[in-house]
């Protein structure tokens, strides 16, 4: 087959071609309340790997997912699958209470954990070198916030959370 594909000058081809596609496991919300930040997360980062796939040479990326629902049980339960069928990294998980389900999983199983969709402390103390980042810590968010709040003069400001592990975290 290489030899085949050389001879027709397409050798850059079917060594691309050999290669297996460079899997990502995401459970996220595609149904229920949250749907549309996991639709939208999983839309957005698709077309950028689709850019990426239709390049020449390049490895494909393709992001296998599946729904949790933004229940955290689901999102263990998608996670362990996932790990189990040994995607190369988790990525993209959307929200507090999934991300913070699924961490203990990729720490013990030392899986890549890239751009959970949360800002929660829970998720970067302590630090987990298989952790990656893309958004800013709810910590860092609030800071701002009150930053230009006091310098806009303000001197009292309310908070209003929801009763969950985000509504928490951003409380904290």
């Amino acid at each position: 087959m290489v030899a085949g594909a050389a001879a027709l000058g397409g050798l850059q081809l079917a060594r691309a071609q050999a290669e297996p596609p460079l899997v990502l496991g995401q459970s996220a919300p595609f149904s229920g309340p949250a749907a549309q930040l996991g639709i939208q997360f999983y839309q957005g980062a698709k077309l950028a790997f689709d850019l990426h796939n239709a390049q020449p040479g390049h490895r494909e990326i393709q992001i296998r997912n599946l729904d949790d629902g933004y229940e955290p049980d689901r999102c263990v339960a998608n996670t362990r699958k996932l790990i189990d069928d040994d995607v190369f990294a988790l990525f993209g998980y959307i929200g507090t209470p999934t991300s913070v389900a699924a961490l203990p999983l990729a720490v013990k199983e030392k899986v890549p954990f890239i751009a959970p969709f949360t800002g929660a402390m829970a998720l970067r103390e302590p630090l987990h070198r298989n952790v990656f980042h893309l958004r800013a810590s709810y910590n860092d968010e609030t800071a701002v916030i009150v930053k230009q709040l006091t310098n806009l003069g303000l001197k009292k400001i309310a908070v209003f959370y929801q009763n969950d592990a985000y509504g928490k975290a951003g409380l904290d």
